[in-house]
C-alpha cells in the first residue's frame, strides 16, 4: 500500500515572523505551541494533513545526552537550522509505527527506536486537550538534510483537527508533490520507491529543478527538501498575497522562490 503526506516540517529561525508572512498569504495559523524538548511550532491545517511551521524556542532544554542517541528531533532541527532554513522533514500518515519502522528497516534504512512524546494542545475555544504521537524515522546516508517519517497520532481527531483552523482565505486545500533536489537524485529515487513514497516526491537534479522551474535560486538545496506544491480552490485568491511576498507567475502557477521565503519553494496551482 503506498503511504501518504501527514506534514511537512517547515524550519525557521523566527517563528514569529513565518507564522506572519503564512498568515499574510491567507491561511489561518493555529496558536503557538511548545514542545518539551526545546523547539515550538505553529500549524496551518489542512484536510487530513498539515504544515508545521518550527523553530527552535528553548535551546536550554536540547539536553546534551541527545547528542549520542541514535536520532533526536530536537537535535536535527536544530543542527538544520545553523546552515540554513527550509523543508528539514516529510511526515507520513501511520497507524502502527512500530510496523512502519520493520518495514523501513526491510528496505535497508538505518531506524532508530520509536520516539514517542506528549503535549498540551489549545482548542479555538481556549480549552487545553492532550495530544500524543509515535515516530519512526527512515534515515538514509544520502540524505541528512531531508529525513523522512512516520506518525501515528495517539490521540482523537478531534484533539488535534479543529475546522476553524481548517479554513482558509486563499482557498488553499491540500498538499500536492513534494520536490526534492539532490546531486545523487538516481539513488534517492531508489531508495524513495522502497519505502513506497516515490508517487510524492519528485526527486531531481539541480538542473532538472532549475530547467522544470523556469529559474535559479541561490538559496536552492541541493541535497534536500526543495519546495512543495500547495493545492488551492482559486488561484486568484492568493495571487496579490503572493505576488507582494515576492512569487513569480509561470504556465499558470505562482511560485515563491526560496530566496523570498524562508529558504524553500512553494508552487501554488489549482486543481
Amino acid at each position: 500500500m503506498s503511504r501518504a503526506i501527514d506534514h511537512l516540517v517547515l524550519c525557521v529561525n523566527d517563528l514569529d515572523a513565518a507564522i506572519a508572512a503564512y498568515s499574510l498569504l491567507g491561511f489561518t495559523v493555529t496558536p503557538r505551541a511548545i514542545h518539551p524538548f526545546g523547539t515550538g511550532n505553529a500549524l496551518i491545517q489542512l484536510d487530513g494533513m498539515y504544515i508545521e511551521l518550527l523553530a527552535v524556542v528553548d535551546p536550554g532544554k536540547i539536553a546534551e545526552t541527545d547528542l549520542s542517541a541514535p536520532f533526536s528531533f530536537a537535535v536535527y532541527n536544530r543542527d538544520y537550522l545553523r546552515h540554513r532554513q527550509g523543508m528539514s522533514m516529510l511526515a507520513l500518515q501511520s497507524r502502527d509505527a512500530e510496523k512502519d519502522r520493520e518495514d523501513f528497516i526491510a528496505a535497508g534504512a538505518a531506524v532508530p527506536p520509536v520516539f514517542h512524546f506528549e503535549r498540551d494542545a489549545r482548542t479555538p475555544d481556549g480549552d487545553t486537550v492532550g495530544v500524543a504521537f509515535s515516530l519512526a524515522f527512515a534515515n538514509h546516508p544520502l540524505l541528512r538534510n531531508a529525513v523522512t517519517f512516520v506518525c501515528q497520532h495517539r490521540h482523537p481527531p478531534q484533539n488535534f483537527y479543529f475546522p476553524q483552523y481548517q479554513s482558509h482565505a486563499n482557498g488553499a486545500k491540500a498538499i500536492g508533490k513534494v520536490m526534492l533536489s539532490h546531486w545523487a537524485a538516481d539513488a534517492v529515487r531508489d531508495f524513495y520507491e522502497a519505502i513506497r513514497i516515490d508517487h510524492l516526491v519528485e526527486a531531481l537534479h539541480s538542473d532538472e529543478l532549475i530547467a522544470k522551474y523556469g529559474f535559479d535560486d541561490p538559496e536552492f538545496s541541493t541535497d534536500g527538501f526543495a519546495g512543495f506544491e500547495l493545492i488551492v480552490e482559486d488561484i486568484s485568491k492568493i495571487a496579490d498575497a503572493a505576488l507582494s511576498l515576492g512569487a513569480v507567475q509561470k504556465k499558470g502557477q505562482l511560485i515563491l522562490p526560496p530566496s523570498k521565503f524562508f529558504g524553500l519553494m512553494v508552487v501554488i496551482k489549482s486543481r
